[in-house]
């Protein structure tokens, strides 16, 4: 509860400590945890991109929608932050990625094996013959990581294995037995752990998971990154050490074509659309008031664009600085409370400015504490989930504004199932 305490209120005549009082009943985790980035793949039949729904050996939510992979060299796969992936026919779509991997398959020597998406364990690549197939894994860029790979995999009889090779070294051999009964997860009998794999190659050459008289199922990634400890006596962040970004353009003479352009620790040629975010943690020794800027740098003939600042995906405001000469230095600051926990800053460029240049880069993320917690208006208060679930009108105050809402919605039902009403 020492969050409360700290909590300051300003040009509220009418809150008082009922503000208070709600927040001690209200009070929730504000962020989102992303220090497990996890990636669901579902490996399917031949052309079939119907996705499993369900939770995993490493559960991330009933409702965790897998990305489809039949088959294909050089396929985009991300975690549930990732959208509109690419596929093996458009490697130089331009997407938005989440800690991605890429997977590779030649298809030479497997079978498919079809089934629904109720189910991990009824569909998948077969492995055939005397020759053992692979997959290849791989990273570009940022997607780079160190990770757990969680293996699933089902056998007809007998046993299967699975093994793991890197710059043609065995990271290790492991086997399944088929034992599991159906809905079940049990390790050694339908799913193995590949722990603490470094995805660190560009080509997809050098990292192979080869499965043996098993079919393979379905694949987890989860990455192992922290996310970055904000300190109350200052914190920067370089911007091209982002967690979750997207990338609009298509110019071929990027360095990194399937991400953010990088370049020394800074993030160039920002198209409208693109944003770049980061995962951070906060303690219970550092939370508090903060103001955040970004550091950018123009070229001579170049205006810097506003950038848009969300917290959790909730929108901060704009920082914006309009320079029609070189500069390197902060932005205007932005304010904002930093609760225990983690959360997730992003920046955004949401519209070209003047003359619709991208003549800047992006130089690192600031963070420095001004001190406790503070909420000027009813719309902070809201803005941080602390408002009275029964404020109908958000004003802070539940009274007889919010009665006459509930009274005149009485009984309304707008539930289209014409059973669900009453």
């Amino acid at each position: 509860m020492g969050d409360v305490s700290e909590i300051h209120i300003g040009g509220i005549e009418m809150m008082k400590m009922k503000l208070l009082t709600t927040v001690l009943i209200v009070l929730v985790a504000v962020g989102v945890v992303t220090a497990a980035e996890v990636i669901n793949v579902d490996v399917r039949g031949y052309g079939d991109n119907m996705p499993y729904v369900g939770n995993g050996a490493y559960n991330v939510g009933p409702n965790a929608v897998w990305t489809a992979f039949s088959g294909g060299w050089g396929v985009p796969v991300g975690s549930s932050r990732s959208e509109g992936l690419a596929n093996y026919t458009q490697s130089g779509y331009c997407s938005v990625y989440a800690a991605q991997v890429w997977l590779g398959d030649n298809g030479q020597v497997h079978g498919y094996q079809w089934g629904s998406n109720s189910s991990l364990f009824n569909d998948g690549f077969t492995a055939k013959g005397p020759n053992e197939p692979n997959i290849a894994i791989f990273g570009q860029g940022a997607f780079q990581g160190v990770y757990d790979i969680y293996v699933y995999g089902s056998v007809a009889s007998g046993t299967g294995s699975f093994t793991l090779t890197q710059y043609g070294v065995s990271l290790g051999t492991q086997t399944i037995s088929g034992d599991a009964n159906a809905g079940e997860f049990k390790l050694g009998e339908n799913y193995v752990i590949f722990s603490n794999v470094d995805i660190n190659n560009s080509s997809g050459d050098d990292l192979y998971l080869t499965y043996y008289q098993v079919t393979l199922n379905a694949l987890q990634f989860v990455k192992k990154k922290d996310p970055v400890e904000v300190n109350s006596n200052g914190t920067i962040i370089p911007a091209a050490n982002w967690d979750v970004a997207g990338d609009r353009n298509t110019r071929d003479t990027e360095t990194t074509p399937f991400g953010p352009d990088t370049y020394a620790g800074t993030v160039g040629y920002i198209d409208e659309g693109e944003f770049v975010g980061y995962d951070i943690n906060v303690s219970d020794a550092n939370k508090g008031r903060y103001l955040i800027s970004l550091d950018v740098n123009t070229a001579t003939q170049y205006r810097a664009n506003p950038l848009r600042i969300f917290l959790d995906d909730k929108v901060l405001g704009d920082v914006c600085d309009m320079n029609l000469f070189a500069y390197t230095g902060k932005t205007t600051d932005i304010q904002a409370n930093l609760f225990k926990g983690s959360h997730t800053i992003k920046w955004q460029l949401p519209f070209q400015g003047f003359g619709g240049s991208t003549g800047f880069n992006v130089v690192d993320v600031n963070f420095t504490r001004i001190g406790s917690f503070t909420m000027s208006d009813c719309n902070e208060v809201g803005f941080y989930g602390y408002n009275y679930p029964a404020d109908l009108s958000s004003n802070c105050i539940v009274g007889l504004e919010d009665l006459a809402l509930a009274v005149d919605n009485w009984l309304i039902c707008n539930n289209p199932d014409p059973n669900g009403c009453f």
